[in-house]
């Protein structure tokens, strides 16, 4: 059975106190990431991104930019911290969130507050149907993962996997949770337009001791391409139990920002290798498409100490860059200044460009497919943004 997110009727929104006087010499914004929990190592990775972005900002000179950060691993504390940021410490823009739950109580929050909310990391459908008018998404939603979904398996995978389409025979495997959900919600709806077969759809509980049956189950259907939508650890149970059946599918495709972590590929080592992805643009993409990505990865090394965990941080890098790029950060500015750019596709350090649609998203943001190789995660597909033949 899927999960229907609800947030119920929560007293902390009845009654707003009035916000404080934004003082002349800063902008402050906000951001909410889970920062402890399963979820930690997404949330700081675009947490790092965010903070970059900033960094830039400031260093070009004007009114400085203060970021507050929060810590919400669920949505009671993201609707608290939210609230707080923006009414105690007096933020005119919102930034989240990683996890889905969490930015739609950090939404809401900010829509009762008429302060704009800024997505860069969570694809969620629900996201965009329930954001009001001062959301804003700058990666790509559900759908565009479904896209290019279709776009892998159809123009890619069959000569790859020297199958035919039609002898392909398709497992679609979810976490149960919002953005797993609907994630594989959207890469099943594209893949039936396509005329892909789907042999089975199942969802499993995170962190599931239910793996060796399920991989049986895969194995015993004769399930040629194992499509899986889940967190890091899941994500990471699956390939080692297919490690320790001594068996695997001709293809094993990923959806989200887990598969993509450069943590997750090391930890599994050699069970990594050759597993795709559907992930926001890696830094190891074609250097024509993503003109931005090695500067930025020179940056973070900088900064950090170290080379970028996932492209979670290069995306969320792009999706700031872009707002705070406004001359002004008053709270009724920024939708309207926001919804009147025009960037084409290569415009933003990972290959995006900017153009948001009614609903506020970013409707030139695409993800990509990779492919683990040599311990890395490298875009293969589509052609443009490959930085490495798929193998």
């Amino acid at each position: 059975m899927r999960r229907r997110f609800v947030l119920a009727a929560l007293p902390l929104l009845a009654a707003p106190r009035p916000l404080r006087a934004q003082p002349a010499s800063e902008w402050r914004v906000g951001a909410v990431f889970p920062l402890s929990g399963a979820q930690a190592p997404l949330g700081d990775e675009a947490l790092r991104g965010l903070d970059m972005a900033v960094e830039e900002r400031n260093a070009a000179g004007g009114r400085p930019v203060r970021l507050l950060r929060a810590d919400a691993t669920e949505p009671a504390a993201a609707l608290a911290e939210a609230r707080r940021l923006i009414q105690q410490e007096r933020c005119t823009v919102l930034f989240g969130s990683v996890s889905a739950p969490v930015g739609l109580a950090a939404m809401q929050a900010a829509e009762a507050l008429e302060t704009p909310y800024v997505e860069l990391a969570s694809p969620a459908e629900v996201l965009g149907e329930r954001g009001g008018r001062l959301f804003l998404r700058s990666g790509p939603r559900a759908a565009e993962f479904g896209a290019m979904a279709r776009r892998a398996v159809t123009e890619l995978l069959p000569g790859l996997l020297s199958l035919p389409l039609e002898g392909m025979r398709v497992a679609l495997l979810h976490e149960a949770g919002v953005t797993p959900e609907s994630l594989a919600t959207a890469v099943e709806a594209a893949l039936r337009q396509a005329g892909v077969v789907i042999a089975e759809r199942l969802s499993h509980q995170p962190r599931s001791p239910e793996w060796p049956a399920l991989v049986q189950r895969l194995r015993a259907g004769g399930v040629s391409l194992a499509i899986h939508a889940a967190g890091e650890a899941d994500a990471a149970a699956l390939l080692r139990a297919l490690a320790d059946a001594a068996w695997r599918p001709r293809a094993v495709l990923g959806l989200g920002a887990a598969f993509g972590l450069v943590e997750w590929g090391r930890g599994l080592g050699a069970a990594a290798e050759g597993v795709f992805a559907l992930d926001v643009p890696p830094i190891d993409s074609s250097p024509a498409w993503a003109q931005g990505a090695r500067r930025f990865a020179e940056a973070y090394q900088r900064r950090w100490g170290g080379p970028p965990r996932s492209a979670l941080s290069l995306a969320a890098f792009a999706g700031a860059r872009i707002v705070l790029g406004l001359p002004a950060l008053e709270r009724a500015a920024v939708r309207p200044a926001l919804a009147a750019l025009d960037h084409p596709a290569g415009a933003l350090p990972n290959g995006w460009g900017w153009r948001l649609d009614e609903r506020g998203q970013n409707i030139r943001a695409t993800p990509v497919l990779l492919q683990w190789q040599a311990g890395r995660p490298v875009a293969v597909f589509p052609p443009e943004a490959a930085a490495a033949a798929p193998a």
